[in-house]
């Protein structure tokens, strides 16, 4: 089964009996140990394991997100260090949904601690809130759709992913099979940690709990520094100067994130090529999360993009990020709208720079226009229905001569520019020499 163990350790753990057979017992795995750089002793285990990657201040939510970041296979699966995994074979991993968070019964290694197992797998059955000791078994995609875990929190890491998942309606799978875990914390004191734990777990329902989300907003960029950004501008343009132009909407974009944030029901994600992977992990910790697409045609990547998030949101928002006119409240608008199914803001070229849709027949549609041209948005309304075309129409940067006209336009308009556009007028303004040669 191709599927990328991942492993978090401490500066102070010893016990490394877990990595003695995985890759054994669990064929076609890799086996990725994220450690602490004050835990010498992981070195002795190297030879066990795929890939050892020491950080330095690593906490579990740090040392998993590193350990999904680094991993090869789609299938990722989070275990504790201290999990005892003789119940469970490759077999039960045949009962994976790729759809859902995956998840196992718990069990203490000591029968006196029954009582507590039995509470925890009643919480997971009737609740679908099961902990980071029953381990976690996801899709990438899914993965990067949660937003991975919560790097500034020191523990409860596990709890809040799972709150966060269940915002965006993602469920749980529970497979019929016992994780064995150690009951060290109980062992002294069986009845306050017992209590103490109860404790931390509504709290932390309180502090985790969000309401439901039905809409996400997808916004489409690339690695403002890729020869793949702006190839027809890069064609009459200096790359340095393209690539400060990128910038600016990257910024434009940051600030468009920030804004739509204060809408709590919308869930925010970065889209962009395989490719361009290092710089939107960084960048997409701005929203809640991040799909990478393997598809190169836009067309194609829409409606890879249209079919995912269909499994989990009502409606599904695509906005390009090289609009400088386009602003948080234009976006926020589409989402309002529930006159029709597909909402569409046009660009001047033809094409368009947002789509908001309720239409899940949209996909089987959406690759089979040529984008690019200017009849993309008429060959697309052309084939779908109950639509709204908005009254305004919006200037992409594609060409030299969309930067005249943004130029006039912003120049026109300086009074009304946030800070952004006016840093890009300022840009524009001082290259305006290399734009009308």
């Amino acid at each position: 089964m191709d599927l990328s163990i991942i492993i978090p350790v401490g500066p102070n753990d010893t016990n490394f009996s877990l990595l003695s057979d995985l890759k054994i017992k669990f064929k076609n795995s890799e086996v990725i140990v994220v450690s602490s750089d004050q835990n010498k002793e992981i070195y002795n285990y190297q030879k066990k394991i795929d890939q050892l990657i020491t950080i330095n201040n690593s906490t579990r939510a740090k040392a998993q997100n590193v350990g999904a970041d680094k991993s090869n296979y789609k299938k990722l699966w989070f275990l504790h260090l201290d999990s005892d995994l003789s119940n469970i074979s490759i077999e039960d991993l045949e009962n994976i949904q790729l759809v859902k968070i995956n998840t196992f019964k718990l069990r203490f290694n000591n029968n006196k601690f029954n009582l507590n197992s039995f509470g925890a797998n009643l919480r997971t059955y009737l609740f679908g809130l099961p902990f980071g000791d029953q381990s976690f078994i996801i899709e990438k995609k899914l993965f990067n759709l949660i937003g991975g875990f919560a790097e500034n929190l020191e523990q409860g890491e596990d709890h809040e992913f799972i709150w966060r998942s269940k915002r965006i309606g993602i469920k749980i799978n529970l497979i019929n099979k016992y994780i064995i875990t150690s009951g060290d914390k109980y062992e002294n004191h069986q009845i306050s940690q017992t209590f103490l734990t109860f404790k931390n777990t509504i709290l932390q329902i309180m502090r985790f709990r969000k309401s439901r989300v039905s809409c996400v907003i997808c916004h489409f960029t690339k690695n403002p520094s890729s020869k793949d950004s702006k190839k027809r501008l890069r064609k009459n343009l200096p790359d340095d100067f393209v690539n400060e132009i990128n910038e600016n909407l990257i910024e434009i974009l940051k600030d468009n994130i920030n804004e739509i944030k204060k809408d709590t029901h919308i869930h925010q994600i970065i889209v962009s090529e395989k490719n361009h992977k290092d710089y939107f992990l960084k960048f997409s910790k701005n929203t809640n999360g991040l799909y990478l697409t393997s598809q190169s045609e836009l067309g194609k990547s829409m409606k890879e993009v249209i079919e995912f998030n269909f499994m989990y949101f009502k409606k599904v928002v695509l906005v390009g990020s090289d609009i400088p006119l386009l602003l948080a409240k234009d976006i926020l608008k589409a989402t309002k709208i529930n006159s029709s199914k597909n909402i569409f803001y046009p660009t001047v070229d033809g094409g368009f720079c947002l789509l908001a849709t309720t239409d899940k027949n949209i996909s089987n549609i959406i690759d089979t226009v040529k984008f690019g041209t200017n009849t993309a948005l008429s060959d697309l309304t052309k084939k779908t229905s109950e639509q709204l075309i908005h009254n305004k129409f919006y200037q992409d940067i594609d060409v030299k001569e969309d930067l005249i006209q943004i130029f006039n336009f912003l120049k026109k308009n300086n009074t009304n520019l946030n800070t952004n556009q006016k840093r890009l007028l300022v840009l524009l303004h001082s290259n305006h020499k290399k734009i009308i040669k």
